[in-house]
């Protein structure tokens, strides 16, 4: 589960071929803006989610996100984990350890997709867009450090729609985010992002 969590909070290392943004067609530049366009359209997300690993691991919860900045991932037992964003952390919550772990939200794919305003492009480069059957894959990786780890998102396409995010480690091993039957742009409580952290030991990450 602690893998789980940490593929899913960090951009891992990975070995990855990355092209740049001129490798892409046209077709594929005017889809990446579609794509863009649909992002910022997309200011919150409710929805359960499913996260599973290639490796065999899988958890389940409900997923609250609105931009910018704030994020909730509640996982349901037997895990014990809960994930914040404040518009400049993610909080770690361990329930059972009752430790709370805070690393600067800009670090982790989490603080792509709260954004204020989202670009795909600038401090992030698409490296690759695979089209299927109506769906958009579209591959994210940081520009100056484009070995350093990639989030790929997957969509609907007709219309766009954020079906699942993943991300891929070295090893191959793909943790993928998928949201099961999702509300996007209904207003959520102020409430739900809310953390009361004084309960929990604070533990540092080097």
């Amino acid at each position: 589960m602690g893998r789980l969590v940490a593929i899913i909070m960090v951009f891992a290392s990975v070995a990855l071929s990355t092209a740049s943004a001129a490798s892409l067609s046209k077709a594929d530049r005017r889809d990446v803006a579609r794509i863009e366009a649909y992002l910022n359209r997309m200011q919150s997300v409710e929805a359960s989610f499913l996260q599973y690993s290639s490796s065999g691991q899988s958890a389940e919860g409900r997923l609250y996100l609105q931009r910018p900045g704030q994020l909730r991932l509640d996982y349901r037992p037997p895990a014990t984990l809960q994930i914040y964003a404040d518009g400049f952390w993610l909080i770690y919550v361990d329930t059972e350890l009752e430790e709370v772990t805070h690393l600067p939200l800009n670090s982790t794919p989490a603080g792509f997709l709260v954004r204020e305003h989202v670009r795909l492009s600038g401090d992030v480069t698409v490296t690759r867009l695979e089209r299927g059957a109506k769906s958009l894959r579209v591959y994210i990786a940081q520009t100056e450090e484009p070995d350093a780890g990639h989030i790929v998102l997957t969509l609907s396409d007709g219309p766009l729609r954020l079906r699942n995010w993943s991300v891929i480690d070295a090893q191959g091993v793909e943790t993928r985010v998928s949201l099961i039957d999702p509300a996007f742009n209904a207003e959520i409580a102020e409430k739900v992002f809310e953390f009361d952290e004084t309960a929990y030991e604070p533990r540092q990450v080097e």
